[in-house]
């Protein structure tokens, strides 16, 4: 077999491999739960970004991002939110699979692996910090809230939802910096666990 036939033979298995981990992912995204400890039950868990990762060390960034898009994608079909909490799903997973990727594919080691998921855990956690004070959280709160009342005024019972959590949430800068926030730390750590423990068999399984 030419060195163009066996070129070609590996794109086809990534992409096929890729499909797998994306139609898994997208399954994972509909099983989501809340962690009433740290955050009100309109914050879903889930572990669909595992994949995403998985494939990130794998085959490279690209292939992780890819992963995030298919899976953000197909949860459109019973979106919620007009499709924003999709958007924000592929912002905040694309974030995280790229930076640990990308920094894995520089130097392809377990501390590189370890530094990745650091890296990519505290920039999607950053992001979502972003996305929630200045965009997310005044959306939901003026899209589910149909009382005619003030968007503020709509925030506030939110926030409300927040400090029934954690007492000392009075404002929406305290809701993102101690619920938010932790909220998507405990994710990302969640999802960099599995994927370290995991990762190096499944691309054992790819090359064989």
């Amino acid at each position: 077999m030419d060195s163009k036939s066996t070129a070609k033979n590996q794109t086809v298995k990534k992409i096929a491999f890729t499909g797998i981990m994306a139609a898994m992912a997208s399954v994972l995204m509909f099983i989501e739960f809340p962690l009433i400890f740290i955050a009100p039950d309109f914050l879903k868990f889930d572990f669909s970004n595992l994949p995403a990762l998985i494939i990130s060390f794998i085959f490279g960034p690209i292939y992780g991002l890819a992963v995030v898009a298919v899976k953000s994608t197909v949860h459109l079909t019973a979106t919620t939110s007009a499709g924003i909490g999709e958007l924000a799903d592929f912002i905040l997973g694309g974030v995280f699979v790229l930076t640990a990727g990308i920094i894995y594919k520089l130097k392809p080691t377990r501390k590189a692996a370890l530094l990745g998921m650091l890296a990519a855990t505290i920039l999607s956690s950053a992001a979502a910090a972003i996305l929630n004070y200045f965009f997310l959280i005044p959306f939901f709160a003026n899209y589910f809230i149909g009382a005619p009342i003030s968007v503020q005024e709509k925030i506030d019972i939110i926030i409300d939802a927040f400090s029934k959590i954690i007492p000392i949430i009075d404002n929406l800068f305290k809701a993102v910096i101690f619920s938010v926030v932790p909220f998507n730390l405990i994710k990302g750590i969640v999802i960099s666990l599995i994927t370290f423990f995991v990762y190096k068999r499944l691309s054992k399984i790819f090359k064989k």
